[in-house]
């Protein structure tokens, strides 16, 4: 006797596929094409702040471990550290972005993908980095959201210069302003590696 899917075993099986294509995009195309092409035009989820990842502990390795080979890197194209955002915004999401990603190496990456540094930015911005439906945004920085399609891909980044400040001030008084956004900006590519190479092993 046949048994019919319940709603919430359907949304169930499209999350552990949507996540299989996120973790592994290339490798689920291979195998799947039409599936991945499918799933691809999906407007999932719809846009709320209510969005929380079920990424299995597999995938959530695999993520990790993605991640800091990246870092690891010296020299990053374009492509690259848009990557290294996308996984983050993955893992913020499912709260277990790794230590290693602190303000500073944050920073870096920030100033790496939009060839300006924080401090220079004096009023609300949004500097779009890629095409698809915004669907959710995650907190990257104080003043700093990352605007994503459903799969975590990067529409958009807005900055909030005033929370931004209000947050190097924090550091300022708390004397630990050496990662401030001026500091990055001036030494960034020496920051970012240096960064990297300390936190990664």
């Amino acid at each position: 006797m046949k048994k019919h899917l319940t709603k919430d075993k359907t949304e169930s099986i499209l999350g552990l596929l949507l996540n299989k294509l996120l973790t592994d995009p290339t490798g689920f195309r291979s195998y799947l094409p039409e599936v991945a092409q499918e799933l691809e035009q999906l407007p999932y989820p719809r846009k709320d702040n209510t969005f929380h990842s079920t990424l299995t502990g597999l995938e959530r390795e695999r993520l990790h471990k993605a991640l800091l080979q990246l870092l690891r890197k010296e020299d990053h194209s374009q492509e690259e550290v848009v990557q290294i955002l996308e996984y983050c915004a993955t893992l913020i999401q499912d709260g277990s972005l790794p230590s290693e990603l602190d303000r500073q190496t944050s920073l870096g990456i920030l100033h790496k993908v939009m060839g300006t540094s924080l401090s220079k930015i004096k009023k609300n911005t949004k500097i779009t980095l890629g095409s698809g439906e915004e669907v959710k945004e995650v907190a990257f920085l104080y003043g700093v959201h990352l605007h994503l399609t459903w799969n975590d891909r990067i529409v958009a980044i807005s900055i909030s210069p005033t929370k931004v400040k209000e947050r190097s001030r924090a550091l300022k008084f708390v004397g630990i302003a050496k990662d401030s956004a001026s500091d990055v900006a001036e030494y960034h590519d020496a920051y970012f590696t240096k960064a990297v190479s300390n936190a990664v092993v």
